[in-house]
């Protein structure tokens, strides 16, 4: 269902703004009415509940990333993306096909959780909007994968972390730039798509506090406190770049040229996702540190840093932008859990 593609997904296609369906008089058997209207009718009627799913999430990332796992499951079935109501004829059978697939495909098991936690979540948005069937995706029906409750990121330990964090040299902007990033992501534990949307104007003071203001997963925002060695890294790159009066602007910007290094300017716009990956693989690689470790495994190794020290679950909670304390946990690595082992505290 991605941008272009078909009508199910299509906001404007299929169902002219402002005209609404009327439910009773077009609704298929599985829908709790009679095919009184034609098949287009009927198809306009589901695309409006397909429409008003994706609608209903406030996050366009989110949004894009159901309306993909969407598609493919329509792709796999040979189901066209205009031939919406299909999808009311889907069958148990039809989802589990789909999860042995993605299975077989080396998909992991989070992975596939994911997409059918979005079909589910699809037909569950359907029921209300007037669909009468079982949810054919329902856990009672396809079981989905199980996923370990500790995720497979891998954290740093604090010296490693340290080694990262000095990584990038003050010696040129882009060095100024790079040692302010890595500076958020390890103090904040803010996520990476969170880091590439803010703004200048996101580094504010509160009381004696200096915060970030952060947009998490579905337009939430909260207020981080920022560690004194974040502030003074923030600070120092603001400065060198002198972007502090374009309170509107990216905070983190792409350079003018690559082999500049900053000397020539940056652009007035975002950096990506995925070029804070690679500067990420760039300083990992330098320092020889386990291929396996992302920019993921900052926010992982602040939280579990975190709890080590201290830190109280649910104040880890707040801290990450997490809606359920059991998410946080899956973040939290015990890097001593062999030495805590019950066995050493056994004695017959």
């Amino acid at each position: 269902m991605e941008s272009g593609r078909g009508d199910c997904d299509q906001e404007h296609r299929g169902v002219p703004s402002g005209i609404v369906v009327p439910v009773r008089k077009l609704a298929p058997p599985a829908f709790g009415g009679r095919p009184h209207g034609s098949s287009q009718d009927v198809r306009r009627l589901i695309q409006q509940g397909v429409q008003g799913w994706l609608r209903k999430t406030p996050s366009a990332a989110t949004r894009d990333g159901y309306a993909r796992d969407v598609g493919q499951f329509l792709d796999f079935h040979g189901i066209p993306r205009s031939d919406c109501e299909k999808l009311t004829s889907v069958l148990p059978a039809h989802v589990a096909a789909w999860r042995d697939h993605l299975r077989n495909q080396g998909a992991m098991n989070s992975t596939v959780r994911r997409k059918l936690t979005a079909l589910r979540s699809l037909f569950s948005y359907l029921q209300i909007y007037g669909y009468a069937g079982a949810n054919p995706a329902h856990g009672k029906f396809v079981k989905a994968p199980c996923v370990p409750r500790d995720g497979k990121t891998l954290g740093l330990s604090p010296s490693d972390c340290r080694r990262l964090l000095d990584a990038p040299l003050p010696a040129s902007p882009v060095g100024f730039r790079d040692r302010a990033l890595l500076g958020v992501l390890a103090y904040s534990a803010c996520r990476v798509g969170e880091l590439v949307q803010l703004k200048v104007g996101d580094f504010q003071t509160h009381g004696e506090h200096r915060v970030l203001r952060i947009y998490g997963k579905g337009g939430k925002e909260r207020t981080v406190p920022l560690h004194l060695e974040a502030v003074e890294r923030l600070t120092s790159w603001i400065a060198m770049a002198d972007i502090a009066a374009d309170r509107s602007g990216p905070l983190f910007r792409a350079m003018q040229t690559p082999r500049g290094g900053g000397r020539d300017g940056f652009r007035t716009e975002f950096l990506t996702t995925r070029a804070v990956e690679q500067l990420m693989r760039r300083y990992v690689e330098a320092l020889t540190l386990d291929p396996g470790v992302t920019v993921h495994s900052l926010r992982v190794t602040a939280l579990t840093t975190a709890r080590e020290r201290g830190a109280d679950i649910i104040d880890l909670q707040d801290f990450a932008g997490h809606a359920d304390p059991r998410t946080t946990l899956t973040y939290i690595r015990a890097r001593d859990r062999l030495s805590k082992s019950p066995t050493y505290v056994l004695n017959y």
